[in-house]
C-alpha cells in the first residue's frame, strides 16, 4: 500500500481546503431565501460567524502561521468569504456584498490581460529555453542572492568571502531580508521558460546528468500519461461546460488547461532525468517541477546513508555519515521520494531555503531525507567532490 507521507504545513492546508468546502456547502444550504423568522436570523448568525470568523482565524493560525506564508494573504479568504456571502445571503443581506458585483469587470480585464500574456510568455519561454544553459530558476536564486549580499555588504564584510548563494539562506534575520516579494514573483515568472526548457529534449540536451535519480512517482511514463489524459478529458470538458454560457471564456479555461501538458511534461522529465545533480559547485534537488532546492556544497556538513524515517532525528536512528557531524536541532524533516524510509539524510551548516510550490512556498531546512535510487553511488559522488574541494 502506497503511504503518503506529509508535513505539518501540507497537513493544514488540507485540512483548511476540506473545512472551507464543507463551511460555504452549509452556507448556500443552510441559509433561506428570505428573513422572516428568528431561527432564519440565527442561521445567518451562525453562517456569518463560520465564513468572518472561523474560517479567517483558522486560515491565520494554519496557513500563516504554520506555513509560514506573508500575513497580508489574509485577504485571500476575506475576500472569498464575501463572495460566497455575495451568492448565499438573502437578498436584503447579499446587497451589502454588491461592491463584489463590480469586480466582475476587472477580472474580465485581468482575463484578457492573462491571455495577451500567454500568448507572449509562450514565445518568450521557447526563446529562453532554446540558448538557456541551465535552469532559469537558479538563476532568479542567483540573482536574488546578489542582491542580498550587495544590500547587506556595507554592514557585514564578511558576506564578500561567501559564495553568492550561501548569502541568501534564511540563516539571517528576517529584517535583513530584502524585497522576498521579488524572488517569488521571479520564480513565477522563471517556471515558464523552465517548463519549455525541461519539456523539449533539445533544450535541455546539455544539462548535467543526474547524479542518481530519486524515486519519485512522476518519474514514471504511466503517471505522466494518466495525467495529461486527465487534462484533456478536462479541457475538453470544460469548454462543453462553458460553451453555453460564455464562448470567449470556454475557449480560454480549456486553453489554460490543455496547455498545463507543457507542465506536466517538465514534470516528467524532470523527475526521470535530473532529479539530483551537482552544477557549479551547488547540489540541486528537483522534486519535480513543484518544489527545489540549491545547495551550496560546502553548506553540507554531513551526509548519511542508512534508513531514516519522517520526524527522526539523525542520532535516533543508525547510518554511517560521509562529512562532519554537527548536531541539529529539528522537530520535522522534509522527505523527498517515494517510499516508506528514505536511504540517505544531509545536515546543514546552516538553514538552506526548499522552494514548494513552484517557488511560493518556500521553507527553511536544517536537514532533508532522500529517497534515490543508488544511495551509495550519491555518496561516492559527493565524497569525491567534497576531497576535490579541500584540495582546492
Amino acid at each position: 500500500m502506497l503511504k503518503i507521507r506529509l508535513r505539518r504545513p501540507a497537513k493544514y492546508r488540507i485540512y483548511f481546503l476540506i473545512l472551507m468546502i464543507i463551511v460555504y456547502w452549509l452556507g448556500f444550504n443552510l441559509l433561506p431565501e428570505q428573513l422572516t423568522q428568528t431561527s432564519e436570523q440565527l442561521s445567518l448568525a451562525v453562517v456569518s460567524a463560520l465564513y468572518f470568523v472561523l474560517l479567517p482565524l483558522l486560515y491565520w493560525y494554519w496557513i500563516i502561521k504554520i506555513g509560514a506564508q506573508k500575513s497580508w494573504k489574509i485577504l485571500v479568504i476575506l475576500s472569498l468569504s464575501s463572495l460566497m456571502a455575495r451568492l448565499s445571503y438573502p437578498p436584503q443581506i447579499a446587497e451589502y456584498f454588491e461592491f463584489i458585483a463590480w469586480l466582475r469587470f476587472p477580472i474580465i480585464a485581468v482575463l484578457l490581460l492573462i491571455e495577451l500574456y500567454l500568448m507572449v510568455s509562450i514565445i518568450k519561454g521557447l526563446w529562453q529555453a532554446r540558448k538557456a544553459s541551465g535552469d532559469p530558476r537558479l538563476a532568479i536564486i542567483a540573482q536574488y542572492a546578489a542582491t542580498v549580499e550587495q544590500e547587506l555588504g556595507n554592514g557585514v564584510n564578511e558576506l564578500r568571502t561567501l559564495n553568492i548563494e550561501s548569502a541568501s539562506n534564511t540563516d539571517m534575520p528576517k529584517n535583513q531580508m530584502p524585497d522576498d516579494e521579488k524572488l517569488t514573483l521571479g520564480l513565477i515568472l522563471a517556471t515558464e521558460p523552465a517548463s519549455w526548457y525541461y519539456a523539449i529534449p533539445y533544450f535541455s540536451r546539455r544539462h548535467p546528468a543526474s547524479i542518481t535519480p530519486l524515486k519519485l512517482l512522476s518519474a514514471q511514463p504511466w503517471h505522466a500519461l494518466v495525467i495529461i489524459m486527465c487534462l484533456i478529458a478536462a479541457s475538453t470538458l470544460s469548454y462543453i461546460l462553458l460553451d453555453d454560457v460564455s464562448h470567449i471564456a470556454a475557449v480560454f479555461v480549456s486553453g489554460l488547461i490543455l496547455y498545463s501538458v507543457v507542465l506536466i511534461a517538465a514534470n516528467y522529465r524532470i523527475s526521470r532525468y535530473y532529479s539530483l545533480y551537482q552544477r557549479e559547485g551547488k547540489l540541486i534537488i528537483n522534486n519535480g517541477i513543484w518544489g527545489f532546492m540549491s545547495i551550496d556544497l560546502t553548506q553540507i556538513s554531513e551526509l548519511k546513508l542508512g534508513t531514516f524515517l519522517a520526524h527522526v532525528l539523525p542520532q535516533q536512528m543508525g547510518g554511517k555519515s560521509v562529512g562532519d557531524s554537527t548536531a541539529i536541532n529539528a522537530t520535522e524533516i522534509l522527505t523527498i521520494g517515494r517510499g516508506d524510509t528514505a536511504n540517505v539524510q544531509l545536515i546543514f551548516k546552516h538553514p538552506q531555503t526548499y522552494y514548494g510550490g513552484m517557488g511560493q512556498l518556500p521553507e527553511s531546512l536544517s536537514m532533508v531525507n532522500l529517497v534515490v535510487d543508488d544511495p551509495q553511488v550519491f555518496a561516492d559522488a559527493f565524497g569525491h567532490i567534497h576531497n576535490l574541494q579541500k584540495a582546492s
